[in-house]
């Protein structure tokens, strides 16, 4: 399948920082990329050339088979001509207008008939669920209610991509799950093609066709999320996605060193693909955490430690736990542990994972 949205090399410099350094991504039609990733990575400015707020210095982006930006041959399509829609954090509604007032501002704008744009206006509030207040001004509308008119005014103008930047992080937590799932399935219904701007992994997983984890201006993995999740490529998409324990290694005599002295037995050979030198992943979930001397499992890794901190979870608890000195392994527990109780930890080895870099 061609691909709907391309970038190829991307890159953006301010002053002295290089911001963008080299992105590349494809995305098909229907399809929604999240770009996730700490402060400061880039994901906003690549939204923003992507969008035509800012031009790149250098790379290519085609939609559609169309260049929007090849900064080497002078090409920098204006924001107007590139028919996307953007929804911003900050909601950005006229207060002045009505719900419906502010939907229909962007279909005006295109020409339409009176009668075409009340049938879309009103379509983009069922689609939201906000019909009921379309005459509501927006300081008469909690924080979910002004997103969801954001939203509204985006899809309503039939976008070829729809852009969002952080649009939950203003709503509180409880609101935030609410409208993930509608968003989600609006995208899905509509079958919008977007890019999602999101520090939230919980976003990025619920909403994400694939993933472009993002660091210091670079792509540093992009993927499906169940793939990002399982088999991150490098340390730092180990530590940032979902809470692993990432720890150093190398092989000795066929076993595993792990940090200075412990050593990993190899048993049977499970772990003869892991490069010689790297760092471990194993995620929390792969450990359970039972009482000290517990029958061990054959099927799984057996580790003796000392519990040194624990955090109750609601159905379970999460305990970190002290295998040798300095070195610690976090996992879960359905029973509580005191810190200083001595505990075994059993962990799957189908669920270790190794990184070279």
């Amino acid at each position: 399948m061609t691909s709907f949205l391309s970038a190829h090399g991307l890159a953006k410099q301010f002053g002295d920082s290089r911001v963008l350094d080299g992105v590349d991504f494809q995305l098909n039609k229907g399809e929604c990329l999240v770009l996730l990733g700490p402060s400061g990575c880039g994901k906003t400015t690549l939204l923003n050339i992507v969008a035509g707020l800012i031009q790149a210095d250098g790379g290519e982006l085609l939609c559609d088979g169309q260049t929007l930006e090849a900064p080497e041959r002078g090409v920098s399509m204006p924001m107007g001509e590139r028919r996307f829609a953007m929804v911003f954090q900050d909601f950005s509604l006229w207060p002045h207008m009505t719900v419906a007032q502010n939907v229909a501002f962007g279909l005006k704008l295109k020409s339409h008939s009176r009668t075409e744009v009340e049938r879309l206006t009103r379509r983009a509030l069922e689609r939201v669920q906000m019909s009921h207040l379309a005459e509501r001004k927006p300081s008469e509308l909690s924080g979910g209610q002004q997103q969801r008119v954001s939203i509204a005014r985006a899809i309503a103008v039939d976008p070829r991509v729809l852009l969002l930047d952080e649009p939950l992080s203003a709503l509180d937590a409880r609101l935030r799950e609410e409208l993930k799932a509608e968003l989600s399935g609006l995208l899905k219904d509509t079958g919008l093609t977007s890019i999602y701007v999101t520090h939230d992994q919980s976003e990025a997983f619920s909403l994400g066709d694939q993933i472009a984890l993002m660091n210091e201006g670079r792509i540093e993995q992009l993927g499906a999320p169940e793939d990002m999740y399982r088999r991150p490529l490098t340390r730092f998409a180990a530590t940032f996605i979902g809470s692993a324990n990432v720890i150093p290694y190398q092989r000795r005599s066929g076993d595993f060193l792990l940090g200075e002295h412990l050593t990993l037995s190899n048993r049977d050979g499970a772990l003869n693909h892991f490069p010689d030198t790297g760092h471990l992943v194993i995620r929390r979930e792969a450990v359970k955490v039972v009482a000290a001397q517990t029958a061990p499992c054959q099927t799984d890794l057996n580790l003796e430690g000392i519990c040194t901190q624990r955090h109750f979870l609601g159905e379970r608890q999460e305990v970190t736990a002290e295998i040798h000195p300095g070195l610690t392994l976090r996992g879960f527990a359905d029973q509580t542990f005191a810190p200083g109780t001595p505990v075994s930890l059993r962990i799957n080895t189908d669920a270790l994972h190794a990184v070279g870099r």
